[in-house]
């Protein structure tokens, strides 16, 4: 996914989750060539997310993007009372099950995120415990390959007195 494309749909998210749009119905618009649904609340987990959803978690929202090519991605952020271990163990547990490889593990205490790949498609799970609750972030994306004409054209760069060389 493009870089401004990302920054659209990661700015979406957080409306969605510091106060979003108040109701039940999904939200759809379409911005730089992408179709972005949002939804709030229990029903918003979309029927085809391939990640694994944690048995008992509570859905609070979900945004999702696709491309003109192809391209996807898709976030579910889901709450339970369990402990941020249990919520690790199921998903390296139950990732591998499901035929994911898991690329990379971070264990930062209060923050554990799993990275992981399946058939061009990379994902993200993120548990983090958040005061007496466990948050889970998913996040599956799907790029396509970037033709040479959509690429952005290099830009002429020549030092001056504002901008010197770097090594």
């Amino acid at each position: 996914m493009p870089r401004d494309h990302r920054l659209t749909f990661i700015f979406a998210l957080l409306v969605i989750f510091a106060g979003g749009c108040g109701n039940d119905k999904p939200v759809t618009y379409n911005s730089s060539g992408m179709t972005q649904t949002w939804s709030e609340g229990k029903q918003s987990v979309p029927k085809d997310f391939q990640l694994p959803l944690y048995p008992g978690a509570t859905a609070t929202g979900s945004i999702s993007a696709e491309g003109d090519r192809e391209e996807q991605a898709k976030f579910v952020i889901l709450n339970t009372t369990d402990s941020i271990d249990k919520v690790n163990d199921f998903y390296q547990e139950e990732l591998k099950k499901s035929g994911w490889s898991i690329d990379n593990i971070q264990n930062m205490g209060k923050l554990i995120s799993i990275s992981v790949n399946q058939k061009g498609i990379d994902g993200n799970v993120n548990i983090s415990d958040d005061s007496g609750k466990t948050t889970i972030s998913l996040e599956l994306n799907k790029a396509t390959e970037t033709k040479k004409e959509d690429e952005e054209p290099a830009e002429n760069f020549a030092p001056d007195k504002v901008t010197p060389p770097t090594d």
